[in-house]
């Protein structure tokens, strides 16, 4: 049997197109100096159909949503977020529609929605779609019904449309099987080079996940694996979990397996925390631990605390957000270039406590204390108590929350 990964679905962390460049000056929503992202910009905010640029992050948000909008996208997980099934783009945000099942994009100045693409024969989608470059990709599970005798059969479709005009780039299918059952697929990544798709059964299945490595301009498929479950896509190595439990890291090129790693003990709880590092965590306290993509070494040990969710601010710096060996809330930030960490909280020398972390973006931390705030990602220290939102995705124009009881999301426009 399968142990399950459904903790990879639930902190994976929505990514946009993959640019690289370099960065200046520190924190507060400068770019640190010198530094580079390890593998591009991957934030929570990508280019409609232009990649994405260095932008200064909102220090506030107007107090009021201008607009709000809400679809048949697939149930948050236990965390809830936002990311878990939209992607954020520069004027839209980009879900799945679980009924008429597609892709919806929707203006963020108003709400509306600006297009929707149906897959024919489409009945099951995960998470969210991904941007990549110019283009928003999907993986959708698509079935034929049976007749007289005939089981019918399912199959894993990838489409990509332009992202601005949601004109279809091209589809092709990676996965084929017998009867109309079969488990969701889901992007992993995406970038302009490439993109990873992943299906797997959640709890124990005797069925062994399968993954595919795409060309992102053609759809042509790269190599595909049928024991591997995809978690994290670098530029030159897709890491996943493999039936038997270990990790491994397959290179984007050909396939070839780079490394394999039994890294942590008991269930395989993964993630991606932003280029250059991999989130392995174990099912007990003091098991967490950063990883490189390329070698399957760990870089950081985060001693007592479990990590819960990890949010890349675009640039240089992962937020990663848990417990202590106490239980009580604890955040670390990374530097994702050294793996070294910057900070930490809860600070009891300094009185300071650990606020819940919504999302990082360009040098800042949005978070919530007795009111929403903003941190220094590169720092710590605290910027503005008086920000008027705490929103779970942003880029430089708008900050959106997500009301979970009514399903609703809102838009929050940006100050400053």
């Amino acid at each position: 049997m399968r142990t399950t990964q459904a903790w990879s679905r639930l902190l994976m962390t929505a990514a946009g197109a993959a640019v690289a460049f370099s960065l200046a000056a520190c924190g507060g929503g400068h770019a640190p100096s010198g530094a580079k992202a390890p593998h591009g910009d991957l934030s929570n905010s990508s280019m409609d159909g232009g990649g994405t640029r260095s932008q200064a992050p909102p220090q506030a948000f107007a107090p009021e949503a201008i607009a709000s909008f809400s679809g048949r996208w697939p149930r948050p997980t236990l965390r809830g977020g936002i990311a878990d099934f939209l992607t954020l783009g520069d004027r839209l945000a980009y879900t799945y529609d679980v009924e008429d099942v597609g892709i919806t994009a929707y203006r963020l100045d108003t709400g509306e929605i600006a297009w929707h693409k149906a897959v024919q024969d489409g009945d099951s989608v995960a998470q969210a779609p991904r941007l990549a470059g110019t283009a928003v990709v999907g993986a959708f599970g698509t079935s034929t019904a049976g007749s007289g005798t005939s089981a019918g059969g399912h199959t894993v479709t990838v489409v990509a449309y332009d992202a601005a005009t949601g004109r279809q780039l091209w589809a092709r299918e990676v996965e084929k099987g017998k009867g109309t059952s079969a488990a969701s697929p889901r992007v992993v990544g995406a970038d302009d080079r490439r993109v990873l798709v992943s299906v797997s059964e959640e709890g124990y299945s005797q069925t062994p996940p399968m993954s595919a490595l795409l060309d992102t301009r053609t759809g042509r498929v790269v190599w595909t694996d049928r024991d591997f479950d995809g978690i994290d896509l670098e530029k030159s190595v897709a890491v996943g979990t493999r039936d038997d439990g270990d990790f491994a890291g397959r290179s984007t090129a050909d396939g070839r397996r780079m490394w394999k790693r039994q890294l942590v003990t008991g269930e395989a709880l993964t993630a991606d925390p932003g280029p250059g590092l991999t989130l392995a965590n174990g099912i007990g306290a003091g098991e967490s631990r950063l990883v490189d993509p390329v070698t399957g070494k760990a870089r950081l040990d985060m001693g007592d605390a479990t990590v819960r969710d990890c949010h890349y601010d675009g640039w240089t710096t992962t937020v990663c957000s848990g417990a202590d060996g106490s239980g009580s809330a604890a955040i670390t930030a990374v530097d994702l270039p050294t793996g070294r960490v910057l900070w930490r909280l809860p600070d009891r020398t300094a009185n300071r406590i650990a606020p819940e972390v919504t999302t990082a973006w360009h040098g800042v931390v949005y978070a919530e204390a007795d009111a929403p705030m903003t941190l220094d990602a590169r720092t710590g220290k605290d910027l503005r108590t008086d920000v008027g939102a705490a929103p779970s995705v942003v880029n430089h124009r708008f900050g959106l929350g997500y009301e979970d009881t009514e399903g609703i999301v809102e838009v929050y426009r940006a100050k400053g």
